[in-house]
């Protein structure tokens, strides 16, 4: 499939031809609020996580994935390494120094619900994106995680793979429609139902190592 969407769409910013690294830091609260709701197919809900794209860099991205009905909207914020590690850390108080909405919500809901880290989930993604309805397409693959060890900046950190690596995570994003012929290319009979990333990484409870 996307040998077919490279002659009719073009690859996302992040993707130079090769695909692209991820590694997701997710946090949830002490009563597991965000993996209970995701797990009862709860309408509205969210997800808080810190995303990095590579080791080097000086940023990392703070994300509000918020599901409402059938949308998804994204809220997100650069910050700081060092702010991103005391996060991490428990230290809910640098989001204090971001002027910033995002932040704001995520320091409220970080405080009233005690969220901590809870797993970090790794993947190699390709992504394709169209010029209409904001339509992208991203084949995630060589999805790993570790839900003990949470130091999201150590390039070395053993991450248990989750998936055969003969599995591919589609996702297809888009506002209001998508049109027919990109929909043919698309839909595949092979394709299986939907599947969190997230989820399976908190449910696997043997991620990682002491």
């Amino acid at each position: 499939m996307s040998a077919a969407l490279e002659k009719v769409l073009k690859r996302d910013s992040y993707d130079k031809g090769n695909g692209y690294f991820i590694r997701s830091l997710y946090f949830d609260s002490i009563e597991n609020k965000a993996f209970e709701e995701k797990m009862a197919g709860v309408e509205t809900r969210k997800k808080i996580r810190i995303r990095i794209y590579d080791f080097e860099s000086k940023k990392a991205k703070l994300e509000i994935k918020n599901k409402i009905g059938d949308c998804i909207v994204k809220e997100s914020l650069w910050i700081k390494k060092d702010d991103a590690k005391e996060l991490a850390q428990g230290n809910y108080e640098v989001l204090l120094d971001y002027d910033s909405k995002v932040a704001r919500k995520v320091y409220v809901e970080f405080r009233k619900f005690l969220y901590k880290p809870v797993v970090a989930i790794d993947y190699e993604r390709s992504a394709f994106v169209y010029d209409f309805n904001n339509i992208r397409i991203t084949f995630d693959r060589n999805i790993r995680a570790n839900s003990i060890n949470l130091n999201m900046f150590n390039n070395l950190l053993f991450m248990k793979p989750l998936l055969s690596k003969k599995l591919v995570v589609l996702e297809v994003k888009f506002d209001r429609f998508m049109p027919d012929w990109l929909k043919s290319i698309v839909l595949m009979k092979n394709c299986n139902s939907a599947i969190s990333k997230y989820c399976i990484g908190r449910l696997d409870n043997k991620v990682g190592y002491l």
